[in-house]
């Protein structure tokens, strides 16, 4: 059996996922790739305005992406999670168990699946998925699941492929499944003109997920679905940098996953800034970032003590500026002091999360002194 541990060099290059838009922010980026193309390549090959959209159920779980380097031995692969190299060492449990489900997986043949009967030819392939199931997340239907990892796009060359022509990269017997053989869902949306009508479509379709997931329910499970990833349907000459789409999610399930917060509106000319910041704080840090800082620095191995705080209020604060970074545009916050905010909050869950894990650790070891005793 091939040894799916070893990298494909002494020390391959980590290559980052791309971060999945909101739609704001895909908007903006998408108007300002079409306004330049237009100038530089004409309306004919420009990105086009107007466009259809397909909609994939998003799995709730672990960014894991596979990086092949080598065409001609296509054992050789480099696992990566959302911020770093997998080491996939027994025991190191800085994984959250994908490592002990990817052992003895033939990487090799869900490469070759990418090519079908040809020769594999490319320079860097990269199989980005999920891995999901049980004690990964909690909160959806597939969290209730035998553990499995849910193919979602594949790169080759920096490239970004139509999934819709590779449904086949698969290993189901593996519990290796592609996200394109589960229910989908289709939009147009024009951003020349408003996009309410279409924004309106899109979260009636998230809310059907979120009341039932439909790959929850195809793997013979039930619940609530995460939202939906969204894919601009144009040439692959226009995914290079990032893939073009986005994320949305239905507000009833961001109540479950995140604290309750109100929608944020355009701030009055008349408000002081220092409201536009706490309003803008309150809005856009929620529970669910907060745990998300937290998962990140169990991820990259830092310990969850006091004199770490800073790693965790700086993950926060970065991730929400680059989250909701349209919304504080519209809002018009101020940076720093929106930073400096954030610090304070962030800082503050922290100091009562691990007061919480203290005192739950105490407790825990005072029942089993009793049980001893």
């Amino acid at each position: 059996m091939p040894n799916h541990n070893q990298p494909a060099s002494k020390n391959p290059a980590f290559i980052k996922y791309p971060n999945t838009w909101q739609f704001p922010g895909f908007k903006t980026e998408a108007i300002r790739l079409r306004s330049g193309q237009v100038r530089t390549q004409g309306s004919k090959l420009a990105l086009p305005a107007k466009a259809d959209f397909r909609g994939t159920v998003k799995i709730h779980g672990a960014n894991i992406t596979l990086v092949f380097r080598d065409c001609d031995n296509l054992a050789d692969v480099t696992i990566q999670s959302r911020n770093k190299i997998l080491s996939l060492a027994p025991g190191d449990g800085e994984d959250n168990g994908a490592g002990e489900f990817l052992t003895g997986i033939p990487f090799d043949r869900l490469a070759q699946s990418v090519f079908g009967t040809t020769k594999a030819k490319f320079k860097t392939l990269i199989i980005a998925g999920e891995f999901s199931g049980k004690d990964v997340h909690k909160g959806v239907g597939i969290s209730k699941l035998e553990r499995f990892f849910m193919v979602f796009n594949v790169c080759i060359d920096d490239l970004w492929r139509d999934m819709g022509r590779l449904s086949e990269v698969a290993l189901p017997e593996y519990r290796v499944f592609n996200i394109m053989n589960y229910k989908t869902f289709k939009v147009t949306i024009n951003l020349d003109v408003d996009t309410t009508a279409a924004e309106r479509q899109m979260m009636e379709y998230t809310q059907e997920v979120a009341t039932a997931c439909p790959v929850a329910k195809a793997l013979g499970g039930s619940g609530p679905g995460e939202g939906i990833v969204w894919t601009m349907l144009v040439p692959i000459r226009h995914h290079r940098a990032r893939i073009l789409g986005f994320k949305t999610k239905s507000q009833d399930f961001l109540a479950t996953a995140y604290a309750p917060r109100a929608r944020a509106t355009t701030a009055p000319k008349t408000q002081e800034p220092k409201s536009i910041a706490d309003e803008f704080v309150n809005y856009a840090v929620g529970q669910r970032r907060l745990e998300q800082g937290i998962e990140y620095m169990v991820e990259m191995g830092i310990p969850l003590k006091a004199e770490n705080i800073k790693s965790f209020t700086r993950w926060v604060t970065n991730d929400t500026l680059r989250e909701e970074a349209e919304q504080m545009k519209a809002v018009k916050a101020h940076p720093t002091l929106i930073c400096v905010k954030i610090g304070n909050l962030a800082g503050d869950w922290f100091g009562k999360y691990l007061q919480q894990v203290h005192a739950e650790d105490k407790h825990s070891q005072n029942q089993s002194r009793r049980a001893v005793d």
